[in-house]
């Protein structure tokens, strides 16, 4: 991850993030969605939302992605939840 900063000539240059800083409640909403997602597997995703300052990445908020198997026979893959009737 790296952030761009302009010259005064107009180019922009890549400076590495040295610092990750992310807020108590993701590291909670990560958690939360493990314990309840998890059940015995080790791998559960989402997205982690954040901005580049500086050299520090700031992460601020997370949004957990639904799991489902193959037994979701109702699973819509687009919308990501399953259809009732």
């Amino acid at each position: 991850m790296a952030s761009r900063k302009e010259t005064p000539s107009g180019k922009t240059l890549d400076s590495p993030v040295k610092q990750i800083q992310i807020e108590g409640l993701v590291v909670m909403k990560i958690l939360k969605h493990y314990q309840q997602e998890g059940q015995g597997s080790e791998v559960v995703q989402g997205v982690l939302l954040g901005l580049v300052v500086e050299d520090r990445l700031e992460i601020t908020n997370c949004f957990p992605f639904p799991q489902h198997n193959e037994d979701d026979a109702d699973f819509d893959e687009g919308e990501g939840t399953k259809l009732r009737f």
